[in-house]
């Protein structure tokens, strides 16, 4: 009896440290797009999309006029002078083709880049009101990753690795929680 009793204690008493932690959520996306910085920043990116696009635009239509030309006066060509225009045309499609990657690149950078001061600034707040108000766990409903955790706490990362057999130390960052693919960091 007594040692049901010290077990009962002890699932009682590790309910409540467990129950102790306090779990909490947002929504980073809502978050970040009522931020003041956030417009602007979007409307950077319109505006710098827009500029890929006119020079676009107009790679487009210098492709389909060379393409009308073929069409219509291909026939009459000399051969010499149509292998000449085919080539044109073909090198106009890479030259379309790697400006769109590179524009697509540039824009995804662009974005990134201006997008990082205010990542910063909102795990900075998370990070505040987290401690604050004592959360344990902040879990981002937008991305599905913890966007805060107390730092040292709760890791189980040895105790994995050693269940797994695996001696050494854990890869960088490995006693942090992945974030999940296009969230943010955690902050410590």
């Amino acid at each position: 009896m007594k040692k049901i009793l010290s077990l009962f204690a002890a699932a009682l008493l590790a309910f409540s440290a467990s129950a102790q932690q306090k779990i909490g959520h947002l929504n980073s996306e809502s978050v970040l797009q009522q931020m003041p910085e956030y417009k602007q920043m979007s409307d950077a990116v319109d505006k710098k999309k827009g500029e890929y696009s006119k020079t676009l635009e107009k790679m487009y239509q210098e492709y389909e006029m060379k393409q009308k030309e073929l069409q219509d006066k291909g026939k009459e060509m000399m051969e010499a002078v149509l292998e000449t225009k085919i080539q044109e045309i073909q090198d106009l499609q890479k030259r379309i083709g790697d400006f769109e990657q590179k524009a697509q690149t540039d824009l995804q950078k662009f974005a990134a880049d201006l997008m990082k001061p205010l990542n910063d600034k909102y795990i900075k707040a998370v990070s505040k009101v987290a401690k604050e108000q004592g959360y344990s766990y902040i879990i981002d409903l937008a991305s599905g990753a913890v966007a805060y955790y107390q730092e040292g706490t709760n890791d189980v990362t040895s105790s994995v690795l050693k269940e797994l057999g695996v001696t050494g130390a854990p890869a960088a960052g490995g006693t942090s929680p992945a974030p999940a693919a296009g969230s943010t960091a955690p902050k410590k």
